[in-house]
């Protein structure tokens, strides 16, 4: 039987003097670089806990404001912008631009509804950016698109609702759009390459152009719209949320929506749900039949807050 006791002084000699060799030799290696080695190793295992620190800095905060958003799913049909139930019986298109402080002020209002409707209201957003506002509010309207490239729908309600928060407003804008778009997640090397593009100034203008004919001269401009009888009425201003629900209450209680349901329902057809208008407002229609939670449901019950009727008009 091998004894190890005798042998225990002239193994811990010899790991000795192989630490020895071994830092002697790194001092040595560290000395023909220059001093730089060690520097550099110890520098760059620092810049690697400040990166993983600031990662996990980054999704705590993404995540955070992602979950304020439970609402907006990640894909829209036709790549829309929808805040709510893509089936829900209404639809507050809302023209905004994020530089206006109307808009600004009206948003959480907007917000507030869709999340207490049980799902009988969506908002959906169009870009209407004043020129006296620019270049600040196209540039954010670029970005916001430029954002959901990459986090979706969801991401661009998050974006925007950042970009209300951080803006100077009145034109001043937000200070490092790309910086923004890095502290929620985003890729700051793609977004900064589609902000160098033109690929959204289609998308953008079609929308200015969209509120040109509804008449929505400022911003924010409403079209509320029935989306099972295609019935709208169209909403100037920061209004408190009571103005939307009424106009809502009015049309869900109208003879129009029960006749046309009828009319449908006796021909064997199905519920349009407003498709068409949907289509030509929204840029999506309201596929087959609305659901039923939505129309029973009572926008009604949703609280009102006190608001000024006020808009940014050209």
């Amino acid at each position: 039987m091998l004894k190890l006791k005798p042998l225990i002084p002239a193994i811990a000699i010899s790991v000795v003097l192989s630490q020895f060799a071994t830092f002697g030799g790194l001092a040595a290696f560290n000395a023909l670089q220059g001093g730089r080695y060690i520097d550099d190793k110890v520098a760059s295992a620092v810049d690697d806990l400040i990166v993983q620190r600031e990662l996990k800095e980054i999704e705590a905060y993404a995540n955070a404001q992602f979950s304020r958003y439970p609402n907006a799913v990640d894909a829209v049909p036709n790549d829309a912008r929808v805040y709510g139930d893509l089936k829900a019986r209404f639809t507050l298109a809302e023209f905004s631009d994020m530089e206006c402080p109307y808009c600004k002020r009206l948003h959480p209002t907007m917000k507030e509804i869709v999340d207490r409707s049980n799902g009988a209201v969506n908002w959906q957003w169009r870009h209407l950016p004043l020129q006296f506002h620019n270049p600040a509010a196209h540039d954010e309207a670029k970005a916001s698109e430029c954002f959901a490239e990459q986090k979706g729908n969801k991401g661009f309600w998050v974006f925007l609702d950042q970009v209300f928060e951080l803006s100077a407003g009145n034109g001043g804008g937000v200070k490092d759009l790309p910086a923004l778009a890095k502290r929620l997640g985003g890729d700051k090397a793609k977004f900064n390459e589609c902000m160098a593009s033109e690929r959204h100034k289609d998308r953008i203008n079609e929308h200015m152009l969209m509120g040109e004919k509804i008449g929505a001269t400022g911003t924010p401009a409403t079209m509320v719209i029935d989306n099972l009888t295609g019935e709208k009425e169209f909403v100037k201003g920061a209004q408190p949320a009571s103005a939307f629900i009424s106009i809502m209450k009015k049309m869900m209680v109208s003879e129009r929506a029960d006749a046309q349901a009828d009319e449908q329902k006796q021909k064997g057809e199905q519920l349009d749900g407003g498709a068409v208008v949907s289509e030509q407002i929204l840029g999506y229609g309201a596929r087959g039949v609305a659901a039923s939670a939505a129309e029973k449901a009572d926008p009604e019950a949703i609280p009102s807050e006190a608001q000024n009727a006020d808009s940014d008009d050209e």
